[in-house]
């Protein structure tokens, strides 16, 4: 009876990151391709500026002369919406710099996700102390030790974009909120490598009780 209960929670942990990596997928294309969008409105770049001084709904010239960038006020943070009435504006390195940080968050976010999966299969099938499981925990903590970092940076692109906007009118911070995600995922980051340490011991363990028996 001890034995169902333990096969059935990894296995219901299983099909949840299963289905959560699905939907992770789904999320990453759709926002993907909201960038570039077709038919009257044209491409868009879109995200979140914090501001130094009180901005309201604001619509100005676009930093590089194409379309507008459209500032919505939301307390603190402004969600900005820069378009552009060409494909060929939105190609420019640090937009497309922008949208490959913004995007990678997504895609660590599935890629951790699957690795969770394959995890918990392995854990559902009784394979816990495997060399697989203990890579896969690592690739977990590489990609928590990224995300944060592809966050700052991203953020630092907005916010200078926006900062040039009709000759530095409006001004930009980088919010301290991303300073304590730097942190919190390196700490994170290095619980995950201390478990692997923990299921390599474990393996070990594991190899010389076999040869034993």
């Amino acid at each position: 009876m001890q034995t169902t209960k333990n096969i059935a929670l990894p296995r219901i942990l299983h099909y949840l990151f299963l289905s959560l990596t699905c939907f992770g997928a789904i999320w990453w294309l759709l926002n993907l391709s909201a960038y570039f969008k077709t038919g009257d409105e044209g491409p868009a770049i879109r995200g979140w500026v914090t501001t130094v001084g009180d901005y309201q709904h604001t619509v100005v010239p676009h930093p590089d002369g194409s379309g507008d960038l459209k500032m919505y006020n939301w307390g603190e943070r402004k969600f900005v919406m820069l378009e552009f009435s060409e494909m060929q504006g939105i190609l420019k390195w640090r937009y497309l710099g922008y949208i490959l940080l913004e995007n990678l968050k997504y895609i660590l976010v599935v890629f951790g996700l699957y690795q969770m999966y394959r995890i918990f299969r392995n854990l559902d099938r009784n394979l816990m102390f495997r060399d697989e499981n203990i890579r896969r925990i690592r690739l977990i903590a590489v990609a928590v030790m990224i995300f944060p970092i592809a966050s700052q940076v991203a953020s630092r692109i907005i916010a200078g974009v926006t900062y040039e906007a009709e000759g530095h009118l409006i001004k930009t911070a980088i919010p301290p909120l991303l300073s304590e995600q730097l942190v919190l995922g390196g700490l994170l980051a290095l619980i995950l490598f201390a478990l692997a340490e923990v299921f390599r011991n474990g393996a070990i363990l594991q190899q010389e009780q076999d040869l034993t028996i």
